[in-house]
């Protein structure tokens, strides 16, 4: 599947009726459980967004050296 250009998928496990997602962008991986396919489809979705999302940064005071 594919979402904001990147790729994840949504497996359904072997045992327990769990749905396991992997996302892969750009060397990190992310993974995770969910009980529905569903709920596994939003969590990888939700997980591309935080990666994707922009970095806060804190501001330097003035006359610091960084």
């Amino acid at each position: 599947m594919e979402y904001r250009g990147k790729q994840y998928s949504v497996l359904q496990a072997l045992q327990g009726g769990m749905w396991k997602w992997t996302i892969d962008l750009n060397g990190h991986t992310r993974s995770g459980s969910s009980p529905s396919r569903a709920a596994g489809i939003n969590a990888a979705e939700r997980a591309v967004d935080r990666l994707l999302a922009p970095k806060k940064r804190r501001p330097v005071p003035p006359g610091s050296k960084a």
